[in-house]
Protein backbone atom coordinates (compact mmCIF):
# COMPACT_ATOMS: atom_id res chain seq x y z
CA UNK A 1 0.00 0.00 0.00
CA UNK A 2 1.40 3.35 -0.82
CA UNK A 3 0.02 6.70 1.17
CA UNK A 4 -0.55 9.91 -0.30
CA UNK A 5 1.90 12.20 -0.46
CA UNK A 6 1.68 15.96 0.79
CA UNK A 7 3.66 18.82 0.66
CA UNK A 8 3.38 20.90 4.41
CA UNK A 9 1.13 23.52 2.33
CA UNK A 10 -0.95 20.83 1.26
CA UNK A 11 -1.20 19.24 4.68
CA UNK A 12 -2.22 22.61 6.10
CA UNK A 13 -4.81 23.40 3.50
CA UNK A 14 -6.68 19.91 3.69
CA UNK A 15 -6.63 20.14 7.65
CA UNK A 16 -8.07 23.58 7.50
CA UNK A 17 -10.85 22.66 5.36
CA UNK A 18 -12.39 19.44 7.43
CA UNK A 19 -12.13 18.18 10.75
CA UNK A 20 -10.50 14.61 10.11
CA UNK A 21 -7.30 13.78 12.02
CA UNK A 22 -4.07 13.34 10.39
CA UNK A 23 -1.68 10.55 10.95
CA UNK A 24 1.59 11.49 8.96
CA UNK A 25 4.43 9.71 8.16
CA UNK A 26 7.55 11.94 7.65
CA UNK A 27 9.76 10.15 5.68
CA UNK A 28 13.37 10.90 3.67
CA UNK A 29 14.27 10.15 0.94
CA UNK A 30 16.34 6.37 0.79
CA UNK A 31 15.53 6.13 4.45
CA UNK A 32 15.19 2.06 5.14
CA UNK A 33 13.58 2.63 8.62
CA UNK A 34 10.81 4.83 6.85
CA UNK A 35 10.01 2.15 4.69
CA UNK A 36 9.85 -0.16 7.64
CA UNK A 37 7.14 2.10 9.31
CA UNK A 38 5.77 2.52 6.35
CA UNK A 39 4.84 -1.51 6.04
CA UNK A 40 3.16 -1.05 9.57
CA UNK A 41 0.95 1.51 8.60
CA UNK A 42 -0.05 -0.51 5.58
CA UNK A 43 -0.89 -3.57 8.42
CA UNK A 44 -2.77 -0.50 10.33
CA UNK A 45 -4.72 1.05 7.72
CA UNK A 46 -7.68 -1.24 7.26
CA UNK A 47 -8.42 -1.18 11.12
CA UNK A 48 -8.16 2.68 11.45
CA UNK A 49 -11.60 4.76 11.08
CA UNK A 50 -11.81 6.74 8.26
CA UNK A 51 -11.57 10.36 10.07
CA UNK A 52 -7.91 9.99 10.30
CA UNK A 53 -6.21 8.94 7.29
CA UNK A 54 -2.49 8.36 6.38
CA UNK A 55 -0.71 10.38 4.50
CA UNK A 56 3.33 10.74 3.86
CA UNK A 57 5.38 13.78 3.71
CA UNK A 58 8.88 14.22 2.85
CA UNK A 59 11.45 15.97 5.16
CA UNK A 60 13.60 17.64 2.16
CA UNK A 61 10.48 18.67 0.32
CA UNK A 62 9.28 21.10 3.03
CA UNK A 63 12.52 22.49 4.60
CA UNK A 64 11.22 25.07 6.31
CA UNK A 65 8.25 23.39 7.68
CA UNK A 66 10.73 20.44 8.93
CA UNK A 67 12.69 23.37 10.96
CA UNK A 68 9.89 25.21 12.43
CA UNK A 69 8.67 21.67 14.05
CA UNK A 70 12.56 20.87 14.98
CA UNK A 71 12.75 17.65 13.52
CA UNK A 72 15.94 16.27 12.75
CA UNK A 73 15.70 12.72 12.27
CA UNK A 74 13.31 10.34 10.59
CA UNK A 75 10.85 8.29 10.35
CA UNK A 76 8.52 10.16 12.23
CA UNK A 77 4.60 10.09 13.14
CA UNK A 78 2.76 13.21 14.21
CA UNK A 79 -1.13 13.35 14.39
CA UNK A 80 -2.32 16.62 12.97
CA UNK A 81 -5.88 18.56 12.78
CA UNK A 82 -7.02 21.66 11.88
CA UNK A 83 -3.73 22.78 11.09
CA UNK A 84 -1.69 22.01 13.92
CA UNK A 85 0.89 18.96 15.85
CA UNK A 86 -1.26 17.41 18.31
CA UNK A 87 1.20 14.88 18.90
CA UNK A 88 4.42 13.17 18.11
CA UNK A 89 6.01 9.97 18.06
CA UNK A 90 9.35 8.68 16.75
CA UNK A 91 11.50 6.69 19.88
CA UNK A 92 8.42 3.51 19.49
CA UNK A 93 7.38 2.75 16.38
CA UNK A 94 6.85 -0.89 16.87
CA UNK A 95 3.25 -1.98 15.78
CA UNK A 96 2.49 -1.69 19.48
CA UNK A 97 3.35 1.35 20.35
CA UNK A 98 1.77 3.34 16.99
CA UNK A 99 -1.42 1.43 18.33
CA UNK A 100 -0.70 2.89 21.99
CA UNK A 101 0.11 6.55 20.37
CA UNK A 102 -2.98 6.28 18.81
CA UNK A 103 -5.28 5.51 21.70
CA UNK A 104 -3.70 7.82 23.20
CA UNK A 105 -4.26 10.97 21.35
CA UNK A 106 -6.61 10.33 18.94
CA UNK A 107 -10.95 11.13 20.19
CA UNK A 108 -12.04 7.49 18.61
CA UNK A 109 -10.12 4.53 19.88
CA UNK A 110 -7.87 1.98 17.30
CA UNK A 111 -8.78 -1.67 18.71
CA UNK A 112 -8.28 -4.12 16.03
CA UNK A 113 -9.92 -6.80 17.98
CA UNK A 114 -13.46 -5.31 17.83
CA UNK A 115 -13.51 -5.59 13.67
CA UNK A 116 -12.55 -9.53 14.23
CA UNK A 117 -16.59 -10.42 14.17
CA UNK A 118 -17.77 -8.32 11.52
CA UNK A 119 -14.72 -9.24 9.47
CA UNK A 120 -15.38 -12.98 9.82
CA UNK A 121 -18.92 -12.27 9.35
CA UNK A 122 -18.33 -10.67 6.29
CA UNK A 123 -16.04 -13.19 4.97
CA UNK A 124 -13.16 -10.72 4.21
CA UNK A 125 -10.55 -12.97 5.65
CA UNK A 126 -7.36 -11.36 3.99
CA UNK A 127 -8.08 -8.24 6.00
CA UNK A 128 -8.87 -10.53 9.24
CA UNK A 129 -5.50 -12.19 8.75
CA UNK A 130 -4.30 -8.28 8.91
CA UNK A 131 -5.98 -7.64 11.69
CA UNK A 132 -5.30 -10.57 13.48
CA UNK A 133 -1.06 -9.79 12.99
CA UNK A 134 -1.69 -6.75 15.16
CA UNK A 135 -2.60 -7.58 18.26
CA UNK A 136 -1.18 -8.25 21.59
CA UNK A 137 -0.47 -11.23 22.89
CA UNK A 138 -3.21 -10.58 25.50
CA UNK A 139 -5.81 -9.29 23.02
CA UNK A 140 -5.12 -12.80 21.01
CA UNK A 141 -6.31 -15.01 24.26
CA UNK A 142 -9.79 -13.78 23.82
CA UNK A 143 -12.35 -16.54 22.68
CA UNK A 144 -13.34 -14.68 19.46
CA UNK A 145 -9.70 -14.04 18.32
CA UNK A 146 -8.78 -17.86 18.94
CA UNK A 147 -11.74 -18.61 16.91
CA UNK A 148 -11.09 -15.96 14.30
CA UNK A 149 -7.27 -18.30 14.12
CA UNK A 150 -9.12 -21.50 14.10
CA UNK A 151 -10.90 -20.83 11.18
CA UNK A 152 -8.33 -19.20 9.17
CA UNK A 153 -6.11 -22.50 10.40
CA UNK A 154 -8.99 -24.94 8.93
CA UNK A 155 -9.95 -22.74 5.69
CA UNK A 156 -5.61 -23.20 5.00
CA UNK A 157 -6.08 -26.81 6.26
CA UNK A 158 -5.39 -29.45 3.36
CA UNK A 159 -7.95 -32.36 3.04
CA UNK A 160 -8.64 -34.80 0.83
CA UNK A 161 -12.43 -35.75 -0.73
CA UNK A 162 -14.53 -36.23 0.82
CA UNK A 163 -13.13 -34.38 3.76
CA UNK A 164 -12.37 -31.30 1.83
CA UNK A 165 -15.78 -31.22 0.58
CA UNK A 166 -17.48 -31.09 3.86
CA UNK A 167 -15.09 -28.49 4.52
CA UNK A 168 -15.58 -26.65 1.67
CA UNK A 169 -19.14 -26.38 1.89
CA UNK A 170 -19.14 -25.68 5.65
CA UNK A 171 -17.50 -22.11 4.53
CA UNK A 172 -20.07 -21.56 1.38
CA UNK A 173 -22.98 -22.15 3.88
CA UNK A 174 -21.06 -19.68 6.75
CA UNK A 175 -21.29 -16.82 4.38
CA UNK A 176 -25.05 -16.76 4.91
CA UNK A 177 -25.15 -16.55 8.79
CA UNK A 178 -27.84 -19.38 8.50
CA UNK A 179 -25.73 -21.40 11.24
CA UNK A 180 -28.96 -23.41 12.54
CA UNK A 181 -28.91 -24.38 8.31
CA UNK A 182 -24.79 -25.12 8.59
CA UNK A 183 -25.38 -27.43 11.62
CA UNK A 184 -28.18 -29.42 10.36
CA UNK A 185 -25.43 -30.26 7.54
CA UNK A 186 -22.54 -30.88 9.51
CA UNK A 187 -25.30 -33.36 11.58
CA UNK A 188 -25.52 -35.47 8.51
CA UNK A 189 -21.46 -35.64 8.50
CA UNK A 190 -21.37 -36.14 11.97
CA UNK A 191 -23.30 -39.29 11.76
CA UNK A 192 -20.66 -40.49 9.67
CA UNK A 193 -17.42 -42.29 11.78
CA UNK A 194 -14.68 -40.91 9.26
CA UNK A 195 -16.19 -37.54 9.21
CA UNK A 196 -17.45 -37.17 12.69
CA UNK A 197 -14.46 -35.48 14.00
CA UNK A 198 -14.32 -33.31 11.10
CA UNK A 199 -17.67 -31.97 11.56
CA UNK A 200 -17.54 -31.18 15.56
CA UNK A 201 -14.17 -29.11 14.85
CA UNK A 202 -15.93 -27.32 12.01
CA UNK A 203 -19.13 -26.58 14.37
CA UNK A 204 -16.42 -25.32 17.10
CA UNK A 205 -16.02 -22.41 14.69
CA UNK A 206 -19.60 -21.16 14.89
CA UNK A 207 -19.85 -17.97 16.84
CA UNK A 208 -23.21 -18.78 18.42
CA UNK A 209 -21.99 -20.86 21.18
CA UNK A 210 -25.28 -21.77 23.18
CA UNK A 211 -26.54 -23.05 19.17
CA UNK A 212 -23.32 -25.19 18.93
CA UNK A 213 -23.87 -26.31 23.02
CA UNK A 214 -27.23 -27.48 21.97
CA UNK A 215 -25.99 -29.00 18.32
CA UNK A 216 -23.49 -30.93 20.43
CA UNK A 217 -25.65 -32.58 23.15
CA UNK A 218 -27.92 -33.38 20.05
CA UNK A 219 -25.36 -35.42 17.69
CA UNK A 220 -22.32 -36.96 20.76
Amino acid sequence: MSFRVLTAEQLMAESLACDQWFLVEVVGEHCAPCRAVEQLLALLAPTLDPRCPIVQLRAEESPEWVAELQIRTVPLLLIYHRGEVVAREQNNLSMVGIRHFLNKHLPFAVDPAHQIGSLLSEGKLDQLRSVLELLTDEESRTPEVQRARSWLSMRDLALAPPESDVRDSFFEQAESGDWRAVLRSLEISASTDHLRELAIALADLIPDRKLVAEWRRKVL
